[in-house]
């Protein structure tokens, strides 16, 4: 975890020690621990969502939130299901209207069209290239030289295959945006991989041999919500 995560994490952490004593002293009546926290976590990805300028994840983070506080905010007539169709067509709408809508840190404008299953699309701009799968199944094979790939998953499921690639200068990034579903990077096993995961209600996992002192390394990074995230050696 790098140090800007460790800050960040330390933070939520703290945030949810206060919340089981205030919750334990009394100054919480009427609402549970669980409900708080989850809000904390979920109020972390929002933050993390807008830093990054991320779509789905401040689209689904607000709704999640309207479903953990759904009775306090006498909001129940519209979760879970209404609030959570609003957040998928709402990320899906925002896609189409706004394509080049740029994201914060090394990633580069994206474009999104209609595939075959739900709507995907890629773009390579030299060695870096954006994948986006909004409830869609995807498979996709990458060549050429690599230095930063992005992932953009939504209610989908997507396979990213980087067997026939090289990374520039012996290292590169996969940044992965998941919320619900799941995502799977297949690598050689010659690799080496560095997992930088922020994970809300989800999971990341690297699975197969590997070599532990290979020269090539894929740093993965990324927020993983409500999903499944995982590392294949081939």
């Amino acid at each position: 975890m790098r140090g800007k995560n460790k800050i960040f994490w330390g933070i939520v952490c703290l945030l949810g020690a206060v919340a089981i004593l205030a919750q334990r002293l009394g100054f919480l009546k009427g609402i549970g621990f669980w409900p708080v926290f989850f809000s904390i976590c979920l109020a972390a990805c929002l933050i993390k969502g807008i830093a990054r300028g991320r779509i789905s994840t401040i689209l689904f983070s607000i709704a999640f939130l309207i479903i953990v506080n759904d009775e306090l905010l006498h909001l129940e007539a519209i979760t879970p299901w209404p609030v959570l169709l609003a957040a998928l067509l709402g990320t899906i709408g925002l896609k189409i209207l706004f394509p080049n809508l740029p994201r914060r840190g090394r990633g580069h404008l994206l474009r999104i069209g209609n595939g075959g299953e739900g709507i995907t699309d890629i773009q390579r701009v030299e060695d870096t290239i954006s994948y986006d799968n909004v409830f869609g199944d995807s498979i996709k094979y990458l060549g050429g030289v690599v230095s930063f790939v992005n992932v953009d998953n939504v209610f989908g499921s997507t396979s990213v295959y980087f067997t026939e690639t090289r990374l520039r200068n012996g290292s590169a990034e996969v940044n992965v945006d998941l919320v619900f579903g799941n995502v799977e990077l297949y690598i050689p096993s010659s690799w080496r991989v560095v997992m930088n995961t922020s994970n809300i209600f989800g999971s990341a996992d690297e699975t197969g041999r590997c070599d532990p002192d290979g020269e090539n390394v894929l740093h993965v990074t990324g927020d993983v919500v409500f999903g499944s995230l995982e590392v294949i050696h081939v």
